[in-house]
């Protein structure tokens, strides 16, 4: 075997193991979240980490008829991202009813806020510690 090849073998191992750190590393974050961002930006980082190695497998064959995969994959992940952003940014129609949380992390925390300030004023609108 020549060094080049050996030289070669070497980087693709070097590669692919770094790669594999990374697929491990965002499938931690999709497991353990805890919002839907946080498991949006680790669905991102496995398809990236798929994509590359698809360009990998590409240059290291030196065949391109993979590409339009990475294509294909690109545009879900672009699209599912704005998907999921869109999902989580708060609506700005007036037929909403004033619901500003559309996650549901937002709106457990909406309805916890809400019933600490019920739990805080009484019927005639009194603070429940007394007037001010």
């Amino acid at each position: 075997m020549s060094a080049a090849v050996v030289v070669m073998a070497i980087g693709i191992a070097l590669v692919l193991a770094l790669l594999g750190a990374t697929l491990v590393l965002a499938v931690g974050r999709i497991v353990r979240g805890p919002t839907i961002l946080d498991r949006m930006i680790g669905s991102d980082m496995v398809l990236t980490t798929v994509l590359l190695v698809i360009a990998a497998s590409i240059v290291v064959r030196q065949d391109a008829s993979a590409v339009p995969v990475l294509v294909v994959i690109a545009a879900t992940s672009v699209f599912a991202t704005v998907a999921v952003a869109r999902a989580v940014t708060p609506s700005t129609d007036p037929e909403d009813e004033g619901m500003d949380a559309t996650t549901p992390e937002h709106a457990v925390q909406a309805a916890d806020e809400e019933a600490a300030d019920d739990a805080h004023t009484t019927d005639d609108g009194h603070s429940a510690g007394g007037q001010r």
